[in-house]
């Protein structure tokens, strides 16, 4: 996901505080509140150089809409120094609980996107709010853009729906380096989605390493397709918040993200 348009964003006793080193009250005012954020100004660029396969963490604050469908602003923390190793990190992101986090900062729901790991090389992206990075969990988050779905009730209880394109509002450029493999999803109207991150919240295993044996794990539908393919030139994936038509990202039941490929057959 990474752009947006209006929104909001988002732990529990104790203990917990302790363990995954949350703020005290006097810290958590030293920060900038997650949400909520409307009419989002002040965008920043970030850069993530040389970061396939490594790992990255994002939180969506999720509102109702009056039509049944769901949008809220995703706080991602690509770009940004770990404090720890990955599987640390990834245990702290785990151990984020969503109720405690809407009591905290509001919202109708929370979903918690990862851990992940990135599969492009490279990204450059506007974020927002200056860059002012919000730390849950020890995690450094920057605003990054605003997600939209059709069904806020089905996405937030998870898993997220697979194989339909979604909305993701964002200013970012994604590149894969000639020589890398791509992996994607073609649509039976013959569209193709080209794999920017995967995520390890369904399968654990689900590592970068592992990937050349991701098409014999999905579990496609009817007319849809997937391919593996080596570069032999670098391919950029651009997207920019204000296209129309917007740009679309589909996920694998994996909840793989792929990004709409114009430029792909």
């Amino acid at each position: 996901m990474f752009r947006p348009k209006l929104l909001p964003i988002f732990f529990t006793a104790t203990a917990l505080v302790a363990s995954v080193g949350w703020h005290t009250a006097a810290e958590a005012q030293a920060q900038p509140a997650p949400g909520p954020i409307v009419n989002l100004t002040d965008p920043c660029p970030i850069k993530a150089e040389n970061w396939r396969g490594k790992a990255f963490y994002e939180i969506l604050f999720m509102f109702r809409q009056p039509n049944g469908g769901g949008i809220g602003n995703y706080f991602n923390s690509l770009s940004n120094a770990l404090p720890a190793p990955d599987d640390v990190m990834d245990a702290r992101f785990r151990a984020l609980k969503a109720d405690t986090l809407r009591k905290e900062f509001g919202g109708d729901g929370i979903f918690f996107n990862g851990p992940r790991r990135l599969v492009a090389n490279t990204v450059t992206a506007s974020s927002w709010d200056g860059c002012k990075q919000r730390v849950i969990g020890t995690i450094p988050l920057n605003l990054d853009g605003t997600f939209e779905v059709p069904s806020f009730k089905a996405f937030v209880s998870g898993p997220p729906v697979a194989y339909k394109p979604l909305v993701s509002k964002r200013d970012s450029r994604m590149v894969f380096n000639a020589g890398e493999t791509v992996y994607e999803l073609i649509t039976p109207e013959g569209a193709v989605y080209t794999m920017f991150s995967l995520s390890l919240k369904a399968d654990p295993n689900n590592t970068i390493e592992n990937l050349p044996t991701l098409g014999k794990r999905l579990t496609l539908p009817t007319g849809w397709t997937f391919r593996s393919r080596k570069l032999d030139k670098e391919m950029v994936l651009t997207a920019a918040a204000d296209s129309n038509p917007p740009n679309t990202v589909v996920l694998d039941q994996l909840e793989g993200n792929y990004q709409y490929n114009a430029g792909a057959k």
